[in-house]
């Protein structure tokens, strides 16, 4: 079964419209979208993921994933299940998203920052394999508008961060 989140239901159509499609076209039957924060989900699903991506976010789920405290990395964990696999993959330019309301009080994300994302995670119950930044070729092989958009346009870093959830103690 495959879930897709966005907060915006909007943000869902191509996604549904894809699933829509012939098997052999990429088309998957076992499809449920959620118009949800997916900061919120735990409480409603529970742990049902064995993988989680998260690919470019924004808003409130970028926070999450890139400037966290504790409680907002445990939401996410909580959906999936012990030894799931994780990737997140986020961008985030100061500069330029500042103009775009910047959910994030910083003027860039830089090594020392991204370094001090795997004990935050840890401490959430997701064990961080891999931290690194990813090259616009890579960033071209993930299936997004808004990937393609980054891949293309202007120069800026993407880090992606792999990793899988710890036994529950």
């Amino acid at each position: 079964m495959h879930i897709a989140v966005d907060a915006n239901a909007e943000g869902l159509l191509s996604a549904a419209s894809k699933a829509a499609r012939k098997p052999a076209r990429g088309g998957v039957a076992n499809l449920i979208c959620i118009a949800e924060s997916a900061e919120t989900l735990s409480y409603e699903l529970g742990a049902v993921a064995s993988r989680m991506t998260v690919i470019l976010p924004w808003s409130s789920l970028l926070r999450t994933v890139a400037m966290p405290d504790v409680d907002s990395l445990r939401k996410l964990s909580a959906v999936c299940l012990s030894g799931a696999n994780f990737e997140i993959v986020f961008s985030y330019d100061g500069d330029r998203d500042a103009r775009e309301n910047a959910p994030l009080a910083l003027v860039a994300i830089d090594e020392y920052h991204v370094s001090t994302l795997s004990a935050l995670y840890q401490e959430a119950g997701l064990n961080v394999d891999c931290i690194q930044r990813i090259s616009r070729d890579e960033l071209k092989e993930y299936d997004t508008t808004w990937a393609h958009r980054l891949a293309f346009g202007c120069p800026r870093e993407v880090w992606r961060i792999r990793g899988r959830k710890g036994a529950l103690g």
